[in-house]
């Protein structure tokens, strides 16, 4: 089998990509921690909106170029599901989620919006995330940055290098 060859340049996107994935992640935990007193941590300052709405549309403007390097690493994972697979019958949106499983991170269009759909917190209106919530989006956001530190990799290895 004959592996694809990236270019320094998709490399180096990929690269831009993972570090702003990691940026996004760190701003989700410090939102989210509940290991401070008092027991549930404070709501978003206009700083970490601003963090978050300048790495949305970072996420939001490269996609073209993300998908297809993503869609690449995904089908020959041994994990990786498939739209056929039963497990994903009864998803909504599972193709896009396969498509970009990062998507539902940098969608909503503001830090409250976002605890919200990730199923931290009931409202918007009061932030009170849940900690045994807040503890699962933790370990789920743990497990996507193992994929993605494999992306890098995958995609490292398989980069022409140009003199």
């Amino acid at each position: 089998m004959i592996k694809k060859k990236y270019s320094d340049t998709e490399r180096e996107f990929v690269f831009q990509w993972v570090d702003r994935w990691f940026q996004l992640v760190s701003l989700i935990y410090e939102l989210i921690r509940t290991d401070r007193l008092p027991p549930s941590p404070p709501p978003p300052t206009e700083l970490d909106e601003i963090n978050y709405q300048s790495l949305r549309f970072w996420f939001i403007d490269h996609e073209t170029q993300f998908i297809p390097l993503w869609r690449d690493f995904y089908e020959v994972q041994d994990w990786a599901l498939h739209p056929g697979d039963d497990e994903l019958a009864d998803l909504p949106n599972a193709e896009e989620c396969l498509e970009n499983p990062f998507l539902f991170c940098y969608r909503p269009e503001n830090l409250y919006r976002l605890v919200q759909e990730l199923d931290i917190q009931s409202g918007i209106d009061l932030w009170e995330p849940s900690e045994h919530r807040a503890w699962t989006a933790a370990m789920e956001l743990l497990r996507m940055d193992k994929g993605v530190v494999e992306f890098f990799k995958w995609i490292d290895e398989r980069t022409c290098e140009t003199a």
